[in-house]
């Protein structure tokens, strides 16, 4: 092949991307050109070249091409699968090529291509290869037929509970809510298909089906509105619906328990960015049958879009771009949901696409999907503005005027690296992250737990502070038993506690487990299968009977318990009335052999490397800490129905986790030397998209307790931790005692309540959300007055010491915001102080009010 035919041909490909006609008119017309000539001179070269200019800006050189589903098993003769070919380039943009290969059977009268219908057709029983060629790349793909009739019986589960499904039947505001309508309930999405097949043909006598006349059956005339019907016209007397439903009834409307089971439905593309408002994607939903075959279910699930202003379902099997964003679309079918995710961009990112420099695998990962997504990342912040942040994202407290001068007179290329390291070191970052720990194990002093909340505090922090292995740490909590204050790690258990009974309960302890260790929530499954997960009651109860045997004993009062393991002790489904076998989530059931304890056996599973859940769910906690959002979001919601907003950030996360031995200071470090974490924040705020991708830093106000402390480290008054009221009060803690480290949050100081310190009562984020209370404190509160009142605080020490007004307001504004005032602010708070002067207030009454306007200041309520 010459040159010029080698150019003419890529031309052609590319030609057949151009949305604009006029485009590809132009193209081609280069490529007759092209094939008049036995050379190519030059300006036609470049011409040529000037026409491709406006294609490369979208896209690369491809690099590969796919087709999807892949591994294709087809039941047999007759049956037949949609497929979507997609190309990707050396940025990995993805496009769907469908249309616009090259494709063709290596035996057609084995495997044939529909062109027309887009469809793989099994003709005979065999394999066959699919051989695709796209812009000088080809690749073949087999496909194979297994035996079986091409008349295909209709099948209850598979056929007629999908399509109860796609009409919205079973769904929670029709027939599958908790008390049906009209008296008929369906069960939930057909997660129960032999409880569906018994109300639909059994109940009441049968009324819902006519087997000797199947057209007169009720099955068939409310849909098509035939009689009355509440939930409208849902079909027509010739649609493929209609004729299914009555083949099966024509069949006598049999359960056919014996045919393949669907274990798994699949979604593609299962990513796919579509460029422009009206863009458009075909769907494909494939379900892998427990025969090995697979079948094209398309037809027979409903799709739904997480989000309809960025991506609405327009057709059966299409979706369309609303708005820039970035969603989920789900597929549901027999109780079983797949989902794709789905980007809207308003263009291609261009040949000017800013290059950030990359300091770790975070960024690369990052900057790859932002660039894809055409989303620019922030700049890297300034010295002063990292300082701030990462010494109370890291160590929960404000940096001291010292630490902040040696940070920024450092010249080193590794300052930012010594500093993390620093912090990472200090006992600042221990209690600290202690805080947060203590959050998410729910360590109180409520009734359930007795007295054991400082010993279990201690602990935690020994664990923390010697950073072993996660892992070791779960395993330690999940086997533990004995006294709660000689073996604090038993207090773990203390949230599973029934209240009233004062029994252990399963029920609270299978849903703590599952969301802090797996960051699965699964409390839904316990009264019926999950709506938006492949969980079902059994999986619940297979998980619950792990800890079936666990026993708490009460001691003395309301001091003591002891946590013990009994000899035997079941599970009950409440459905069958029958023992419940220990079964791992979504998972198998172990052979655990008698007088083992169950629970060793889950700490294993659990922890281990091959975990799809784990490292994580872990790692997805500690990045949602330092983002205010997670890769999955929210954190410990991990189902297939809510994607990672960047799976390969999240898997590379998890492996270097794992690599390091569960540690967490090597994962807080790769993420705090990230140019991703180091990022500016947008003063403007930032869109969904750009928080979702993590493409800047995002602002958030500081904690109750680091705010508490930073309240008493500008003002220079420690706080005093007291209970009682008035003038009848009691100190509870020695002066100087930080925030972090009361022992009592349940009985927690007015301030600490209002910005929501929980009682850790419930598994539950902290609220984040500005209320009017906490505004009111801040303005007149009795916290904030009496620290500016005190003859000892900050402004009363630099009179003291004969400072001058603009050294005092700097020492605020370090102690505040890490930095000086700017020249503005300089001049503005000198003229301010001169005209309390004048007014006869007093210098100290003027200092005290820039102290009590820095205090309610966004720069010092929020990390940035």
């Amino acid at each position: 092949m010459t040159l010029g035919q080698r150019i003419c041909r890529r031309l052609i490909s590319k030609a057949n991307y151009l949305q604009k006609f006029q485009k590809q008119m132009m193209l081609i017309e280069q490529c007759r050109a092209i094939r008049l000539q036995k050379r190519i001179a030059w300006p036609l070269f470049i011409a040529v070249l000037i026409g491709v200019l406006p294609f490369a800006k979208a896209f690369g050189s491809w690099t590969e091409i796919r087709l999807e589903p892949s591994a294709l098993v087809l039941p047999g003769p007759g049956t037949s699968q949609r497929f979507i070919i997609s190309a990707l380039d050396e940025q990995e943009n993805t496009i769907d090529v469908t249309t616009r290969v090259a494709i063709r059977s290596s035996q057609p009268e084995i495997v044939d291509i529909d062109i027309a219908r887009g469809r793989i057709v099994a003709k005979a029983v065999g394999q066959a290869w699919i051989q695709v060629e796209f812009a000088d790349i080809k690749r073949n793909f087999l496909v194979e037929v297994s035996a079986g009739s091409s008349e295909v019986a209709v099948n209850f589960a598979r056929d007629v509970v999908s399509i109860l499904t796609i009409k919205g039947c079973n769904g929670s505001g029709c027939h599958g809510s908790p008390a049906g309508k009209n008296g008929f309930k369906l069960s939930l999405f057909g997660y129960d298909t032999e409880t569906d097949h018994r109300m639909i043909v059994h109940e009441h006598n049968g009324r819902r089906v006519d087997l000797k006349n199947p057209a007169e059956s009720l099955l068939l005339k409310k849909p098509t509105f035939a009689i009355a019907h509440g939930g409208g016209h849902l079909m027509t007397a010739d649609s493929e619906e209609y004729e299914t439903l009555h083949r099966w009834l024509k069949q006598g409307a049999q359960l056919d328990r014996s045919g393949a089971q669907l274990i798994r439905l699949e979604l593609y593309p299962n990513q796919q960015i579509l460029v422009g408002s009206g863009a458009s994607q075909k769907l494909v939903a494939v379900g892998r049958l427990s025969d090995g075959t697979t079948r094209d279910m398309t037809d027979q699930v409903h799709f739904v879009s997480a989000d309809d202003a960025v991506v609405r379902v327009s057709g059966e099997d299409t979706i369309s771009a609303v708005n820039p964003g970035l969603t989920n679309v789900m597929a549901r079918a027999m109780g079983k949901v797949a989902t794709a995710q789905i980007g809207v961009i308003e263009e291609r990112a261009s040949l000017g696409y800013p290059v950030a420099k990359t300091q770790n695998f975070i960024d690369e990962i990052v900057f790859r999907k932002l660039r894809k997504m055409n989303v620019i990342p922030a700049r890297r912040t300034s010295d002063q503005e990292f300082v701030r942040r990462v010494y109370l994202d890291a160590g929960g407290v404000l940096p001291t005027h010292q630490q902040i001068s040696r940070f920024l007179d450092d010249t080193s290329t590794q300052k930012r690296e010594k500093l993390i390291d620093e912090i990472l070191s200090s006992e600042a970052y221990v209690d600290h992250w202690l805080v947060k720990f203590e959050d998410w194990y729910r360590n109180n002093q409520l009734n359930s737990q007795g007295r054991s909340m400082g010993v279990f505090k201690d602990w935690i922090r020994e664990w923390l502070a010697g950073d072993t292995g996660y892992d070791d740490l779960v395993r330690v909590f999940l086997t533990s038993t004995g006294d709660t204050l000689v073996a604090p790690e038993t207090n773990f258990w203390h949230p599973a506690t029934d209240f009233m009974l004062k029994k252990f309960s399963t029920a609270k302890a299978t849903p703590s487990v599952t969301r802090l260790f797996l960051g699965v929530r699964v409390e839904c499954a316990e009264c019926h299968n999950h709506p938006l997960e492949n969980f079902t009651q059994d999986d619940f109860y297979g998980f619950a009977a792990f800890f079936s045997r666990l026993r708490v004993k009460h001691g003395y009062g309301s001091y003591r318990r002891t946590w013990y393991l009994d000899d035997e002790g079941e599970i009950e489904h409440p459905v069958t009335k029958q023992p419940v076998a220990p079964k791992f989530l979504a998972g198998t059931t172990p052979k655990i052999p008698e007088g083992v304890d169950r629970r060793e056996v889950l700490a294993k599973w659990i922890t281990a490397p091959e975990n799809p859940y784990f490292a994580r769910a872990t790692v997805n906690r500690i990045w949602n800490e330092y983002f205010q959002m997670g890769i999955v979001e929210p954190f410990d919601d991990f189902r297939s129905t809510n994607m990672p907003s960047n799976p390969k950030l999240l898997d590379r996360l998890a492996d270097h986790f794992i690599q390091n031995g569960f540690r967490l200071r090597p994962l807080h470090r790769a993420i705090l030397n990230s140019r991703v974490y180091q990022s500016a924040s947008k003063r403007t705020g930032s869109t969904p998209l750009e928080r979702a991708l993590f493409a800047s830093y995002s602002p958030r106000r500081l904690t109750s307790e680091v705010l508490l402390d930073a309240v008493s480290d500008v003002t220079g008054v420690p706080h005093v931790f007291s209970a009682g009221m008035g003038t009848d009060t009691l100190q509870l803690y020695p002066m100087g005692t930080r925030a972090k480290d009361v022992y009592v949050p349940d009985q927690a100081e007015y301030f600490l309540r209002v910005f929501g310190t929980p009682r850790r009562d419930v598994i539950k984020e902290r609220e984040k959300s500005p209320t009017l209370a906490q505004a009111l404190h801040m303005l007149n509160g009795k916290t904030i007055r009496d620290k500016l009142k005190s003859a000892n605080n900050i402004i009363g020490a630099e009179l003291t010491t004969g400072s001058s007004d603009l050294e005092i307001i700097e020492e605020v504004y370090q102690r505040a915001y890490a930095r000086s005032p700017n020249k503005k602010e300089r001049i503005a708070l000198k003229e301010f102080v001169a005209s309390e002067l004048r007014a006869g207030r007093g210098r100290r009454r003027a200092l005290e009010n820039i102290l009590w306007a820095v205090l309610n200041s966004k720069e010092f309520l929020l990390n940035y």
